[in-house]
């Protein structure tokens, strides 16, 4: 798929307005991790992109153990699951993100506003 070659391949650029809005007080004051999850979204496993935009992850196995969607992306991005929400939730209030979860949570469907890539 295209959109995972030039994802790990390309520089990713993020829109003046977005950057802004991560790394601004307002973002710091939701939690100090914020940039830190925004990064960590952007820079995700390549094998979670479906396009430039958007992401899917899904639950998987550990150890013989079903594991959720949402506890692969928390292992993920190495913080805590309410310090996720908290950001995820309002990246999407201010329209950075949009978040979406399928099939009763087995899967979650995340897209990134304001990314481009330059040639």
């Amino acid at each position: 798929m295209r959109g995972k070659e030039r994802r790990h391949n390309q520089q990713i650029g993020i829109r003046e307005d977005i950057f802004a809005l991560i790394s601004s007080e307002e973002a710091d004051e939701v939690t100090e991790m914020m940039s830190k999850i925004y990064l960590g979204l952007i820079y995700a496993p390549q094998e979670w992109w479906e396009s430039n935009e958007t992401m899917r992850v899904r639950g998987g196995r550990v150890e013989e153990v079903a594991t959720t969607a949402w506890a692969e992306l928390v292992n993920y991005l190495r913080v805590t699951p309410e310090e996720a929400r908290t950001a995820l939730q309002w990246m999407q209030e201010k329209e950075i993100i949009t978040y979406l979860e399928h099939k009763g949570g087995r899967e979650i469907e995340i897209t990134l506003a304001g990314l481009y890539f330059p040639e």
